[in-house]
């Protein structure tokens, strides 16, 4: 990925980002100063949409109609590909930090542990994960839906609410704790970090584009129904309010 995340401490001087900045950019990169907290940025909006995909898993979404939806959509791999490119322990790991720091809205899937635990299984590097991986050729792995019995024909829509809007909300969060200073250093890092689909023009643009109203209404039914990591975020909650939308706000 293009993106480096520089995380300045408190004690950090504006020169010394500067020149990680600069060289940063020397090296090809794009850099984005982002403050400090679990997961910095991306990895604190990424594995929450990661973990709510194993979450639709688990109440009997075929994960590879998932993949499908969310690449249709626009993202460069669905997320079951991309967990296993990450690779299941890494991404089992990062899960476990972002639990401890945020509690039972970031609780790690019950499958994702089961996966990566009981199965042993690593993604792509060991050749085994969510797929079985043959070269460039992938086929779901049986292992893995074996340890789902039941099975539910998702709404597509539903399926990306769950996916995106999660997003959308953790990344209001990080906008409210000031770790990104706006939308467009946060949208620019999602396209540059994650493969944002850049035709949506990024994250919060793309949130502007389903309205914010819209929004925290589909959260509080979602909240209703999944508990509170669907909950809305308070900056969501007075921009609907106030009528604002995330670029309006700068």
């Amino acid at each position: 990925m293009p993106l480096v995340e520089i995380i300045a401490g408190k004690k950090t001087s504006a020169k010394t980002i500067a020149t990680v900045v600069a060289l940063a950019k020397e090296a090809g990169k794009t850099p984005i100063v982002v403050g400090d907290c679990a997961g910095f940025l991306i990895n604190r909006i990424l594995l929450p949409y990661i973990n709510e995909a194993a979450r639709m898993f688990e109440e009997g979404a075929d994960f590879e109609r998932m993949d499908k939806i969310i690449l249709d959509f626009g993202m460069p791999m669905g997320p079951f590909v991309l967990a296993d490119e990450v690779g299941l322990d890494v991404g089992y790991k990062v899960a476990k930090v972002l639990e401890d720091a945020y509690g039972e809205r970031m609780k790690v899937s019950d499958i994702l542990d089961r996966v990566y635990h009981q199965l042993n299984l690593l993604g792509k590097k060991s050749g085994k994960g969510f797929y079985i991986h043959k070269g460039n050729k992938r086929e779901a792995n049986d292992s893995v839906k074996s340890l789902v019995f039941s099975k539910r024909r998702f709404d597509e829509q539903e399926i990306i609410d769950r996916e995106m809007l999660i997003m959308i909300n953790e990344a209001a969060m990080c906008l409210e704790e000031g770790i990104v200073d706006n939308a467009q250093y946060l949208d620019m890092a999602m396209i540059m970090g994650t493969g944002f689909p850049p035709f949506r023009g990024g994250l919060l643009r793309y949130a502007d584009s389903l309205g914010i109203e819209s929004i925290v209404i589909t959260l509080k039914k979602l909240a209703k129904n999944h508990g509170l990591r669907f909950e809305p975020a308070k900056l969501l909650l007075d921009m609907a309010k106030n009528k604002e939308t995330f670029y309006t706000k700068g």
